[in-house]
This record gives C-alpha cells, structure tokens and sequence, in this order.
C-alpha cells in the first residue's frame, strides 16, 4: 500500500512539473487579460510638503533581501531632505531591529541621524501639522498609529503605499524570459507588503483617508544591473554603503529569477513622492477581497483595484484609491538617484 501510494505521488509530483513546461503565455508572465484601466487626466499634482517614511529597509542582510527600501530612502533623503519630517522602521523585510538599524546606518550616513524616529512620533507629527506618508513596507505602524485616534486621520494628506493588485495578477518577474528555476519560469512573488500585515491594511483602508498605491507593476520596465550599481558605487559614500548592498540581491535575479536586473520596487514610490507627474495613473475602488490564484484551484485573499465594483463583492471594506501600475511614456528613473 505505502508503495502504490509512493508512485501515485510520484507521478503527480512528475505532472506538476510537467505542467511547467507549457508554454502558456498568461503563466508566463502571471497576468491574465484584463480590461484597460481608464487613466486619470494629466493634471499639475505638486509634491508633499511635509513627509513621514516608514520603511522596512535591510539592504545587505541576506542575499535574498531586497535593497528597494534603501534605494528609495537614498533618493529621498538626497531631493527631499528639507520636508522629511521623520523616518520610522516597521518589521517585514527582516525583524524590526534589523530594520531599525539598518534604516538609522544609512541615515547617519546621509548625514541626517536626527530623521530616524519611533512609530509613536508619528502621532506627534500629524498634531504638527499635514503630513503624507510614505509606506515602503507592511502598514502595521501607520495602523496601530491612527487606530483610536480620530482627530488625527484629517492630517493625513496621503497614505503612499507599495502593494495593491489587479484580479488575476500575480508578481512573476521572469515575465517569460526564462533562464531561471522552476524550468525557466522562475520564482512567484506575493504582494509582499500587504502579506506581512492584511490586517493593518483592512485598518488603513477603513479610514477615510486618501490612498495611492504603487504597485508591482509599476517597475516591471525598470530594472537595476549592475552597470547602475557600479555607477552608484562611484559616487562613494551612502550610495556606495547602498550599490554594496545590492550585489547580492542581483545576483539572486540573475541567477534564480533569469533576469540581469531587478525591479527596484518602493524605488518607484519614491519617485511618485518626487515627481507624481511621470506616472500613469487611475481612479480605482481598493478592497481586500477574494481572487482566484493563478492556475490552481482555490483562492487567495488580496488587496484589490478595480473599476468594476462587482468584482470585490466580497470585500468588507472598499474604498476609493488612486492606483499607478506604469510611468508615462518616455519617462524612467533618470535623475532619481
């Protein structure tokens, strides 16, 4: 009996991996057909005024973590000094200590030690004044900061969040190139800022307050190789500490995923933060609903947009938020770092 239950699992186990073989364009790059969103008109957005950073920066901590959030942090700290009200570290990428750490070495190699904050000066700076809100990982401190506290959530411009999805989407960087594991597909992502925390993201969007994701799909045409390392590497100093950094998550890309770069993620947010008009964006509803995963058969909860309410019906909370999957032709990350 253990032996004919032996071979059934092995011939399943074989037709699994046969099924990776086929060469099924939507599988290949984890998006299925969807029908356009209708963009938002080109309108002058002017940049944040006063700015709060929550990340979960651990660039260099392991060759699988990635170094989006130091990227980002560089780009905004070197363009936005002035109007950084605060930096605040959130567990994801790796435990809070690590990220804590991490995010205060860059900064103090920025020469601006005094930005790194603790999550309840958050509340601090919402009293102050206005203040948009960068999210480059999980939400959990932007939740448990404004839970319980009305008066705050007007001061709140704009939560700016990495994560959110279209249904059926899935983050599959070998985008078909091949080369990869997994016969050439390469490794699945999940929305990985949303994963770490669902529930802080149920609390956020519960909240009246405006929301801009920046998803995945913003940076799938923007990849860092290492010619764009090296260049950074030159410059000496922080952006030296950071291009080291990175190395290692390359390599990952290249040798696992079968890329020769990697998407620079909440990099891509940081350029919404700075210059909002290079982005293609729309009017969606957001909600944390149900959706089909990939080519298997059960489903899996997600945050959402949609122009089509009836696609999160079984959403407990939706609300309006803008959503900015690509920049405007023509545009890249030039001068961002």
């Amino acid at each position: 009996m253990a032996r004919r239950l032996a071979i059934v699992l092995a011939l399943l186990a074989g037709a699994l991996v046969l099924t990776l073989a086929i060469p099924h364009g939507p599988w290949r790059t984890g998006r299925l057909q969807l029908e356009p969103l209708t963009p938002l008109p080109d309108a002058a957005r002017e940049p944040p005024r006063r700015i709060w950073i929550d990340a979960d920066a651990a660039c260099g901590h392991s060759p699988r973590t990635d170094p989006d959030d130091c990227l980002a942090l560089l780009s905004l700290v070197q363009h936005a000094a002035r109007r950084i009200v605060g930096v605040s570290a959130v567990a994801g990428n790796a435990p809070l200590d690590i990220t804590e750490r991490t995010a205060q070495a860059l900064l103090t190699k920025l020469g601006a030690p005094a930005a790194m904050r603790r999550p309840h000066e958050l509340r601090q700076a919402l009293e102050a004044g206005p203040l948009t809100i960068v999210a480059l990982g999980p939400l959990t401190n932007i939740a448990a900061a404004l839970q319980g506290h009305p008066q705050l959530t007007p001061k709140v411009e704009r939560v700016i969040a990495v994560m959110g999805r279209r249904p059926g989407h899935l983050f599959h960087p070998a985008e078909g190139a091949g080369g990869g594991m997994l016969l050439g597909h390469g490794p699945v992502f999940s929305d990985f800022n949303f994963a770490q925390d669902p529930q802080a993201a149920a609390k956020v969007l519960a909240l009246d307050i405006p929301l801009t994701l920046i998803p995945y799909d913003a940076a799938r045409h923007v990849e860092i190789r290492a010619a764009d390392l090296d260049r950074l590497a030159a410059r000496g100093g922080a952006h030296a500490w950071v291009a080291e950094r990175s190395r290692g998550w390359l390599r990952f890309w290249q040798d696992d995923i079968g890329r020769a770069g990697f998407y620079p993620f909440d990099l891509l947010a940081a350029l919404y933060v700075l210059s909002p008009g290079r982005f293609e964006c729309a009017q969606v509803l957001a909600g944390i609903g149900s959706d089909l995963l990939f080519l298997v058969p059960w489903r899996d909860r997600a945050l959402l947009v949609t122009q089509r309410p009836d696609e999160l019906d079984d959403a407990a909370v939706k609300r309006p938020a803008v959503y900015c999957p690509r920049l405007r032709p023509g545009e890249s990350l030039a001068g961002i770092l």
